[in-house]
């Protein structure tokens, strides 16, 4: 899919694994190397929600993001009645 996109511009990590799990962002990563994604060792060991994590010479943006599910949930909800 990547191939008919032109290649990629971000890759955003969420939730539990991908805001949790270093090991598994740098698994992820390594296997996206062809494409241009380079991960910033330190910067993924020690990432909290909402940071990048891929090195400055990456052609393609690694961010860690917090998941904001009851935010999505509070908009989409209907409007009380009454």
């Amino acid at each position: 899919m990547t191939a008919s996109l032109g290649g990629l511009d971000a890759l955003v990590f969420t939730a539990g694994v991908g805001e949790n799990s270093s090991s598994v962002r740098a698994a992820i990563c390594a296997r996206l190397h062809f494409l241009g994604v380079e991960l910033d060792a330190d910067r993924n060991n020690q990432a909290r929600p909402d940071a990048q994590i891929s090195t400055t010479a990456s052609r393609v943006r690694v961010d860690v993001i917090a998941e904001k599910e009851d935010v999505v949930a509070a908009r989409t909800a209907p409007a009380p009645i009454g």
